[in-house]
């Protein structure tokens, strides 16, 4: 397990080997090797010439999620969280499944002080991957965290959707815009998960409501609309099936008087006639 928290073997390369891939790259820009050359470079903390070969080669092959990673993973190393969460992004766009991208891009938030975001990738993890360790082990205390901050900031989520920063080289066409669900919302989502797991279902569903102007039906929103649509709807049936209870008391309290009533008529009734018969 490397410090990126991806399982990665150093690769094993001789230099003849390596001699080779770095022929192969300078003969045919074109070559997807240049993501096996790059990453020989990586194991080796030799991340200025890992950058080079990495960038290279994406302007040659811009499709190349694989290529995306290894890049982030250089700037990640480098320390330039922003510019590694914005390539991770592109990657992920491309390939969708990707676990390990989710893994890497959540450690990086979790450097960005970004804990919502962190959450939200890390539950990507486990859709893919139900057994990874790592994201099992986060997802309990970010949940928490999130709630906890939810809890003190009736604004989070207004104040924590920080866009990062546009510049993402190669892939500096691609905007956070594009992707399937924008981290703003990845942002609101993870917080009502939180909520969800804190049973703060009224909250929840107020977040998912403000959502609504500025995301509509986004397919996100609508699934957990419709999960918490039980709770709401358990509200409004509620003070109905409380009526219709306290209408039943009150008509077999009506009937017992009635009873009562008719009971004490007999008796009064058999009392006179029992008086007018007398001699």
């Amino acid at each position: 397990m490397t410090q990126d928290g991806i399982p990665n073997k150093k690769i094993p390369l001789t230099k003849k080997e390596v001699e080779t891939l770095r022929a192969e790259v300078e003969k045919n820009p074109k070559s997807l090797s240049f993501v096996q050359l790059g990453d020989y470079y990586y194991s080796e903390n030799n991340l200025d010439e890992a950058q080079f070969v990495f960038e290279k080669g994406l302007k040659y092959n811009p499709q190349s999620a694989s290529g995306l990673i290894g890049l982030a993973k250089v700037f990640k190393a480098k320390g330039e969280y922003a510019i590694a969460a914005k390539h991770l992004s592109f990657a992920i766009h491309l390939s969708p499944q990707n676990w390990q991208a989710y893994l890497l891009r959540a450690d990086i938030y979790v450097k960005l002080k970004n804990p919502v975001l962190a959450l939200n990738d890390f539950k990507k993890v486990l859709l893919f991957n139900p057994r990874q360790a790592i994201a099992r082990k986060a997802i309990p205390k970010l949940e928490s965290l999130v709630s906890d901050m939810g809890l003190e900031s009736e604004n989070f989520q207004i104040q924590s959707l920080q866009s990062l920063p546009q510049n993402i080289g190669t892939a500096e066409k691609m905007t956070i815009s594009t992707l399937p669900t924008p981290p703003q919302l990845e942002r609101v989502l993870s917080l009502v998960d939180a909520f969800i797991q804190k049973q703060d279902y009224t909250r929840a569903l107020k977040l998912l409501n403000d959502c609504r102007t500025e995301y509509a039906n986004h397919p996100e929103l609508n699934e957990r609309s419709l999960k918490l649509s039980q709770y709401e709807n358990a509200e409004k049936i509620r003070p109905k099936l409380d009526l219709e209870i306290s209408e039943s008391k009150q008509a077999l309290s009506i009937q017992k008087k009635q009873k009562t009533l008719e009971l004490l008529l007999r008796r009064i009734s058999h009392a006179r006639n029992s008086r007018l018969v007398q001699p």
